[in-house]
């Protein structure tokens, strides 16, 4: 579309209250997109589907949006509207999930960015070697959405480094179930794995309490941005040199309050969303509007990204 509008949709559950409207224009200008705009798609997220294929059909009809990129709503829309993507990369079809809807031609593609965003920020996130250097610590999910399906795939298919376990607690038996599915097909190795179905955040506190020092905790829920509350309660206590990493950048986040909180008395590590919130605005705008994502573009893209 060279002449008219370029209109890239954003599928979130209260896209108004993101920074992303904000950063925007900024971001299309830093890419040299010109006459860009972005729409918000509020989509509920009580498991049902039919507003999520609308929102695709509606997309795939306009010859105006070039696409999408979708946060909360990954599995949702290729459970809703796989049908109606004509394509999905291989990485897409391994997590079974969209974060990125767009055109080439007549055809509507979906790809999965997270496997690879999670890769890299999860670099920021732990030093180098990090869990060869602390044998025996691993790894709690509490959430088994998208986001955990990014990092079972990152962890069991990309990473040299890797913890001694993975845990996952999901309170949606469908959501746990293909999390289970996308392990059996990679393989977990030498990671051991653990699944629990329960959203109790007593439960939450005591699994939180029973692991290793220098283990990571990963508030991936929405819960402190998209859904109020915490996955933990108040009494959780964080292990001695734990990583504590809030995957939400905005919002009350009492997930990330509670770890800043310990954090000013003990020695534990406090980290939030921000780095993959950037990364995957990034990556899914360059798939968007048809541009190569390079280092100097993403420098480019980072620096009018002021916090």
């Amino acid at each position: 579309m060279e002449g008219g509008r370029k209109i890239m949709e954003f599928f979130g559950v209260r896209t108004e209250d993101s920074l992303s409207a904000q950063y925007f224009p900024d971001w299309a200008r830093a890419l040299g997109v010109r006459d860009a705009e972005l729409r918000g798609v509020n989509l509920p997220i009580d498991g049902t589907l039919d507003a999520h294929r609308e929102a695709v059909l509606r997309l795939k009809k306009d010859p105006e949006v070039q696409g999408a990129l979708v946060t909360s709503h990954k599995l949702a829309i290729v459970r809703a509207a796989g049908d109606l993507i004509d394509r999905r990369t291989p990485a897409s079809e391994l997590t079974g999930e969209v974060s990125a809807l767009y055109k080439r031609g007549d055809e509507l593609w979906g790809h999965a960015v997270d496997p690879e965003n999670y890769g890299l920020a999860i670099t920021q996130v732990l030093s180098s070697n990090w869990w060869a250097k602390h044998e025996g610590a691993g790894i709690l999910s509490l959430g088994g959405g998208g986001a955990t399906v990014a990092l079972i795939v990152y962890l069991l298919k990309q990473a040299v480094d890797r913890p001694a376990f993975l845990q996952i607690v999901e309170k949606r038996s469908d959501n746990l179930h293909h999390c289970k599915n996308i392990t059996n097909r990679i393989g977990s190795g030498a990671v051991k794995l653990e699944f629990f179905h329960t959203g109790d955040p007593l439960i939450c506190d005591s699994l939180v309490a029973k692991l290793p020092s220098y283990s990571l905790v990963i508030n991936a829920t929405g819960m402190g941005k998209d859904l109020p509350g915490s996955p933990v309660t108040d009494n959780v206590h964080f292990p001695d040199h734990s990583v504590v990493w809030d995957l939400n950048y905005r919002g009350p986040r009492e997930f990330l309050v509670r770890g800043e909180l310990q954090q000013a008395t003990r020695p534990i590590k406090v980290v939030d969303g921000w780095d993959y919130f950037i990364r995957g605005w990034s990556s899914v705008m360059g798939l968007v509007f048809d541009i190569p994502m390079t280092k100097e573009r993403l420098s480019a893209f980072c620096k009018v990204t002021l916090r």
